[in-house]
């Protein structure tokens, strides 16, 4: 038997020559390894269902248990709308978000930043009309959703509130911009953020403390050289993504 991804399903391939694959996957057990375990699981799919957010109808939410001792436990934490999503996603990431293989596949938590991403509609196996791969904006989403200014570690803390847009209209600005309370955080691409105004979790991350650890941002920090009208304009590098938070 040979195991498949295919953006978000599973497609299971048997030596008959029978496959199963999207929402005929319920009620299946796989043995696959999770992540940071060398130790391969039973995992169950319970339940599938179409991502209610994606107008293609494209995106498969699983719902999974880890079924290997007496307890069966559900994979996933819960997501912001408190639901326990899994998907697979082509390739390998490792702990900070960054893809590492093309090769294999992750389970991919609907409460993580790969999962959130695609659900935004980054979806990283698809190229748009034009040739736009998307894989670049869901690694620039990732950053974003993760505040990886430099690329190389998270500061951001769980439930903050963020607004996203990008150069292709797949995310627009919230209508609400100009009248509450979320202010132009920074610009993203795949290898973080072009510019910073403003650090979205202070007790984790300053200006000055980007300053000293992502030189390259040193001059493209603050509300003065970093706003939206200069990150727009490609004054520092072409920008994917933008975001606003408080």
């Amino acid at each position: 038997m040979k195991t498949e991804v295919v953006g978000t399903a599973f497609r299971l391939i048997f030596s008959s020559g029978r496959v199963l694959q999207g929402k005929e996957m319920i009620g299946v057990t796989l043995s696959l390894l999770l992540s940071g375990d060398p130790v391969a699981h039973r995992v169950r799919i319970d339940d599938i269902v179409t991502d209610s957010r994606d107008p293609d109808g494209e995106v498969l939410l699983h719902k999974v248990t880890v079924v290997d001792g007496a307890t069966p436990v559900e994979l996933c934490d819960p997501d912001p709308d408190g639901n326990r999503f899994m998907f697979p996603l082509k390739g390998q990431w490792d702990s900070e978000g960054k893809m590492i293989s093309q090769s294999g596949f992750t389970l991919t938590c609907s409460a993580g930043a790969q999962g959130k991403c695609v659900r935004f509609g980054y979806k990283p196996w698809k190229t748009l009309p034009d040739g736009t791969d998307l894989a670049e904006y869901h690694r620039a989403c990732v950053n974003m959703v993760r505040a990886d200014y430099c690329g190389d570690r998270a500061t951001t803390r769980t439930g903050m509130k963020i607004d996203i847009y990008d150069d292709r209209g797949i995310q627009r600005e919230a209508e609400s911009s100009g009248s509450d309370e979320l202010s132009f955080e920074a610009a993203w691409t795949v290898a973080g953020a072009v510019c910073v105004a403003h650090t979205r979790v202070p007790e984790k991350m300053t200006l000055d403390g980007l300053t000293r650890s992502c030189p390259r941002l040193a001059d493209r920090l603050g509300v003065t050289p970093c706003t939206e009208q200069n990150a727009k304009a490609g004054l520092f590098g072409k920008a994917l993504l933008f975001n606003r938070s408080r």
